[in-house]
């Protein structure tokens, strides 16, 4: 008798297929959790923790190295614009929507709270799924980590729209629900305080050959890089102004 799991693992494949042209066949992600930074720090520079929830962008799918994925670059920028080491955790799982996030969270419970950086979405927005649902629990999972004591940045939903390598109807259902599901990220991350994280823009679709890796969807080291560089100066405001104004 099949396993439960396997026929769910064969349904998510195929409907990955009626989604891409190309899915990958190996969805490994280089593991690069560990301390970034100066190998001596001064005794009084207490490590500062990075925390990377949500779904393949915020693993990084598409680096090869670990230094090549978006948390390691953050953490490394961090670094030298803090002074201070970073301690990166990646709870991030490649294919993970908001609801899959709350385990995220609750491993997050563990960690002593510095800066989360929270991107899902953009598996919420191609499943035939309420978004109202969605942002409810992003929501949820928004409060409970400023509740926690952790400086939340959010990047909200990324654009599917702007990635070739997806099937035109899988775009063009993508990009008018991103479009709202983003608008509900941002007015949470507002009302709970949190710091708003450029998301991607039009130039992954424009220079596709050079920033998205080979199945035009996922970034690659050079997309992570773009990213990274556009992402940083929010991070290093929540590190030296951790508490933006709350909208009320």
């Amino acid at each position: 008798m099949r396993r439960p799991a396997t026929r769910l693992a064969r349904l998510a494949r195929l409907y990955t297929h009626l989604l891409a042209h190309r899915p990958p066949a190996d969805w490994s992600v280089p593991v690069a959790d560990g301390r970034y930074g100066p190998a001596e720090p001064a005794a009084e520079d207490r490590p500062l923790t990075l925390l990377m929830l949500g779904d393949s962008l915020a693993q990084s799918f598409g680096a090869h190295r670990p230094e090549q994925t978006l948390g390691a670059r953050l953490a490394q920028g961090l670094s030298e614009g803090t002074g201070r080491p970073v301690d990166l955790r990646v709870l991030a799982r490649v294919g993970a929507t908001t609801a899959a996030v709350g385990r995220q969270v609750l491993r997050a419970a563990r960690l002593r709270p510095g800066i989360a950086v929270l991107i899902v979405g953009g598996n919420d927005v191609l499943l035939p799924s309420p978004l109202g649902r969605s942002a409810r629990r992003f929501a949820h999972l928004a409060q409970n980590l400023r509740d926690a004591g952790w400086q939340l940045v959010v990047v909200p939903c990324p654009d599917p729209g702007h990635a070739p390598g997806f099937r035109v109807h899988a775009r063009w259902i993508g990009r008018y629900r991103s479009r709202r599901l983003a608008r509900f990220h941002t007015r949470t991350a507002e009302r709970v305080g949190a710091h708003l994280a450029a998301t991607s823009g039009p130039e992954f679709r424009d220079q596709a050959a050079h920033l998205l890796g080979p199945d035009g969807v996922h970034p690659s080291p050079h997309g992570y890089a773009t990213h990274a560089a556009r992402m940083l100066p929010t991070l290093l405001a929540a590190a030296h102004h951790p508490e933006p104004a709350a909208h009320v």
